[in-house]
């Protein structure tokens, strides 16, 4: 009898810490939340595409998308996986990347970039200016970040753990 109150007390105790487990930074899904809109970042305070002194330049010719409309961070087996959903001026963008500026203090500064069409330029509805793009996260470098921020021309995108 009371070696089955002892398992039994034991058992209720150890199910008890599983709610704590669920909110807490040990569960994975809880890693990355939601996006939130975050402040645009001024051109002068970008950090170069090239840094100074490399011997080889590479010229980097899309800009960056209009705005960003969703962003999310998926645990992926390898790290993770960024996904950000942009609207661009026009149909037609094309070649879209998220660009890689580099961490800071836990921040991955990722830029939403598109080529711009080259012939016609038709308006057309936001839904068909939905470009989307995406960024594999390796799971060495997402020990060192905190917070993912996406920027376009407009406006910026942040999920944080």
């Amino acid at each position: 009898m009371l070696r089955a109150t002892l398992l039994g007390t034991a058992v209720l105790l150890t199910l008890s810490g599983c709610a704590q487990v669920s909110e807490s930074r040990f569960n994975p899904f809880n890693w990355f939340g939601n996006s939130t809109e975050a402040a645009v970042i001024n051109p002068s305070e970008r950090r170069p595409l090239v840094p100074e002194g490399r011997s080889n330049v590479t010229l980097d010719g899309r800009e960056l998308v209009q705005s960003i409309t969703s962003l999310s961070v998926d645990r992926a087996p390898s790290g993770a996986i960024v996904r950000a959903i942009g609207s661009a001026e026009t149909q037609g963008f094309f070649n879209a990347e998220l660009v890689s500026r580099g961490v800071e203090n836990g921040v991955l500064m990722l830029e939403f970039r598109a080529q711009r069409p080259t012939r016609l330029e038709v308006p057309g509805t936001p839904r068909s200016r939905q470009i989307s793009a995406a960024y594999a996260i390796d799971g060495a470098d997402l020990s060192g970040i905190r917070t993912v921020r996406v920027q376009a021309a407009t406006n910026a995108r942040t999920s944080g753990r």
